[in-house]
C-alpha cells in the first residue's frame, strides 16, 4: 500500500475511533467543559472521580472493541487485552512503575531534597482512590496503546506507532498545555515512549497497564505527591524541595530532570531488549498480539 493511502487508512480510523469514543463519553463530562471551574472541586469527591474514571474506560473499551472487531477487522485479541498471564504482568508492571518512582526520589533524598511530612496522616478513602486510578490507567493505555498504537503500528510499523501514540498521549493532558508545563509534558511523551515499548515487548497491555498504575499510585494516593502537576490528594507523607529543574517544584517529580532521566534509560534498555529479541525471532514481529 502506498504512503498516501497508508495515511488516509490509519487518519480515517483515528478520527472515527475518536468520535465514537466522544459520542459515548462526551455526555457525561460535558458540565466539565461547559463549567471548567468545577472540575478539580468535582473530581476531589472519592465517588464522582471513581464514576468518571469508570464511565470513560468503559467509553473507550467499548469504542476500541468496535473499531479492532468493525472497521480493522481484527480479531479483539489486538487490543492485547487478554487474561492469560494478566495479573502477573499486572504485578510485575506495578512493581515496576513504584521502583522507577523510588528511583526518582532515592536520587533526590541523594542531594538532600527530601524530608518527611512532619504530620502524616494515612490516605483518605484509599479503596475509592485505588478503583478511580485504576479505571483511568486502563481508559488511558486503551486509547493509546490498546487502539491507536496497533492500528498505526499495522501501517507503519512499530517504531512510528510508539512515537504517534505518545504524541496523542501527550495531546490527551490538554488541561496542562502551557508554557510553564514544557517539562511535564517532556516527560509525559517519554513515558508513554515507555509504555509503548513495553507493549511491544511483553505482547500484552497489561504490562504497560501496570507500569503506569505503580508509577501513579505509589505518587499519589500513597506519597501524597502531584500526579502530572495536580495534587488531588488531602496529605504529604514526604516533602520535596530544592532546585525546581531536579524536583519538578509545584509540578511534582513528573516535571523534573531526574525523572527525564529515569525515563530515557528504562526506555533506551527495553528498546534494545527488543531490538535484539526480533533480531533473533523475526517472525514475532509479524504475529501481532
Amino acid at each position: 500500500m502506498s504512503l498516501p493511502l497508508r495515511l488516509w487508512a490509519a487518519s480515517w480510523r483515528l478520527v472515527l475511533f475518536v468520535g465514537v469514543f466522544l459520542a459515548l463519553y462526551l455526555p457525561f463530562v460535558l458540565p466539565f467543559i461547559l463549567y471548567p471551574d468545577t472540575e478539580y472541586t468535582t473530581l476531589r469527591q472519592d465517588t464522582t472521580r471513581t464514576g468518571i474514571e469508570f464511565l470513560a474506560m468503559l467509553c473507550v473499551a467499548l469504542a476500541a472493541v468496535a473499531m479492532t472487531r468493525y472497521a480493522d477487522r481484527r480479531p479483539l485479541a489486538h487490543l492485547g487485552l487478554g487474561h492469560v498471564g494478566a495479573i502477573r504482568s499486572f504485578g510485575l508492571g506495578s512493581l515496576s512503575g513504584a521502583g522507577m518512582v523510588a528511583l526518582v526520589i532515592g536520587g533526590m533524598a541523594a542531594w538532600g531534597f527530601v524530608t518527611c511530612a512532619p504530620e502524616t496522616s494515612p490516605p483518605r478513602n484509599l479503596l475509592w482512590t485505588t478503583v478511580s486510578l485504576l479505571c483511568n490507567t486502563v481508559y488511558q493505555e486503551t486509547l493509546i496503546r490498546g487502539y491507536v498504537q496497533q492500528m498505526v503500528r499495522s501501517y507503519f510499523g512499530p517504531a512510528a506507532a510508539v512515537v504517534a501514540s505518545s504524541m496523542l498521549f501527550v495531546l490527551l493532558h490538554w488541561t496542562i498545555l502551557d508554557t510553564e508545563s514544557i517539562l511535564v509534558l517532556t516527560n509525559l511523551f517519554a513515558a508513554s515512549v515507555l509504555f509503548g515499548i513495553a507493549f511491544l515487548l511483553g505482547r500484552n497491555l497489561w504490562w504497560p497497564i501496570g507500569i503506569h498504575f505503580g508509577w501513579n499510585y505509589l505518587q499519589g494516593p500513597l506519597l501524597g505527591l502531584p500526579v502530572t502537576g495536580v495534587d488531588l490528594w488531602d496529605h504529604d507523607t514526604i516533602l520535596i524541595q530544592g532546585t525546581e529543574l531536579l524536583t519538578g517544584g509545584s509540578k511534582g517529580i513528573e516535571g523534573g530532570v531526574l525523572t527525564s532521566i529515569v525515563f530515557v534509560l528504562v526506555a533506551a534498555l527495553l528498546w534494545q531488549i527488543w531490538r535484539r529479541r526480533i533480531a533473533a525471532a523475526p517472525q514475532l514481529e509479524q504475529a501481532m498480539p
